[in-house]
Formats: structure tokens, sequence, C-alpha cells
């Protein structure tokens, strides 16, 4: 008789937990819409053909909105190379919405360049310099065991140098495999090589363990300090998890300025970078 009794309040209880649960729709403030710019500038030390200006345009949404993607088709965008003293436009590309590009620039390694935004009555600008990206002499990988720290695989290596004549020196990797990009919160893999020798032999890239038969392509971006500092704060903010002892999340502080209102710049990035890639498919060493 008793557990029935127990089994009868256990429901009741149970019951009344559901009766009061009541669904809440949060009155979030509306903000206005703020530019999103998204820029690269990219010149392949190894492929010069593939050498790219491409910027993307949006603005920012409510919470609540159903469409995340919100594409500006109507700004007008320049690049200026201040060593040539020449301007280029960047057109809207077809069916890519906000897209805007041109692949016939003559990029110079160690020119100055700067991208001109005009929307709505404001100008935005932002100027980065190619600098020179680190001698690649290899790609290799080599198999490892598991241990307490890596999975059993094929692990990737740089061998080259970095040029230490200027001083710190940054980068970005991205590591696609089978053509697809590792795009992850915990894929942003920026490196300074603040602590590394000029000669660099066989540095282990990430944590990435490949299987036989795997197509790997490594990327390698060269960045000034900053794009390095934006992407630092991009990574701190994908890990804040809001909680008690973290830190108010904040918009990565971009490297553009808004010329016609200084107080009000956009959000993103414009990234001048020099390049090189390489890769390999994984064979079976015997």
């Amino acid at each position: 008789m008793r557990s029935h009794s127990i089994y009868l309040v256990l429901i009741l209880i149970i019951s009344g937990l559901g009766a009061c649960r009541e669904v809440i729709d949060l009155e979030l403030p509306v903000d206005q819409p703020q530019l999103i710019i998204e820029g690269n500038l990219t010149y392949w030390a190894d492929d010069p053909e593939r050498n790219q200006v491409s910027v993307r345009v949006s603005t920012s949404g409510n919470y609540y909105d159903e469409n995340v993607f919100h594409p500006v088709n109507d700004a007008i965008l320049q690049l200026d190379d201040l060593q040539q003293g020449t301007s280029y436009d960047l057109s809207p590309i077809e069916n890519q919405p906000g897209l805007y590009a041109n692949t016939t620039i003559p990029l110079e390694l160690g020119n100055d360049y700067r991208l001109r935004l005009s929307y709505e009555g404001n100008e935005y600008e932002s100027t980065g310099t190619i600098l020179p990206v680190a001698q690649l002499d290899s790609f290799s990988y080599s198999y490892r065991k598991k241990t307490i720290f890596l999975d059993e695989g094929y692990y990737f290596f740089f061998s080259g140098s970095t040029p230490k004549e200027r001083g710190t020196n940054f980068y970005r990797f991205k590591i696609y495999e089978n053509d697809s990009l590792y795009n992850e919160r915990g894929d942003y893999l920026i490196q300074s090589d603040e602590f590394l020798q000029e000669e660099i032999d066989t540095l282990q890239l990430a944590n990435y363990a490949f299987e036989v038969g795997d197509s790997v392509r490594i990327e390698m971006y060269s960045l000034d300090k900053n794009m390095f500092s934006y992407y630092n704060e991009l990574v701190e903010l994908l890990f804040n998890d809001g909680g008690l002892f973290s830190s108010p999340p904040r918009n990565p502080t971009t490297n553009i300025i808004n010329t016609t209102n200084p107080q009000n710049p956009p959000l993103g990035f414009f990234q001048v970078s020099s390049a090189l890639g390489g890769g390999a498919t994984i064979e079976e060493k015997e």
C-alpha cells in the first residue's frame, strides 16, 4: 500500500510541473541593421593565376529574423593600388547575392592596397599590405600511433623558413579533406612565429588524424597583426559559453573604418594576404 502511495505522489508532482510550464517569448530590442564586410585579397605566391579580390557585403539582422543572410547588392566598391596609383572596380557576381569580385587586378607582393566601399551615404575603407608568406620546402605526412593526446592516423608537417627580418610574422592555415574545408570553431588555425627559428623542420600543423586514401590540401596565408588579433578575438567569441566566469561577448575588432561616421564602424574584416598551398593523397607506406 505504501508503494502505491509513493507512485501517486510522484505522478501528481510530475503533472503539476507540466501544468506550471509556460512558454515566454522575450521581447528583444530591434536594432538598426549594421553593415557587414568580409573582404579577401589573396596573392598566390605559387600560382598567380589564382589571384583574386572578393568582398561579401551584407547587413545584420535581429534575433527572430527567419533569414540569417541579408545581402547588399547596391554597394559601390573599389580597390586602390597605393604604389601604382591605380584603381579597380569590384563588380557584383551574378547568382551570388552580396558578392563583389575582380580576378584581373595585377597584385604585387609588398604593395599596399586600399578597399573603398560606398553604401547608403557612408564611406568605408581599409588598407593592407601583401606581406610575404613563409617559404615552403615541403608538406609531408607520417603515421603516428595512438597516444593520450593523439588519435591513430597520419599527420601533416611543414618544413621551410619564415622571414624573420621583419620581426614577428603571423599566419593562418586552412585544411581541406577531400575538398571539404575544416570550418568548425576549433579549425581557425592561426599561428605566430615568435617562438620559432627561421628554419622550420617538420613542424606539425594540427592534430588532425587522416587515413589512407584521404586527399588533403593545406593552405597557408600571411596575416598582419590586426588580422591576427581579429581571428584571436573571433575564436574567443566562438568558445564563449556565457558562463559566470566568461567575459561579456563582443564582436571582434574590425580593421575597417567608417570615414563618414567613425562612431559607427561596420562588422567584419579586410584580409590582405600572400598564400601558398600544397598537399597529397595519403598512401600507405611500407
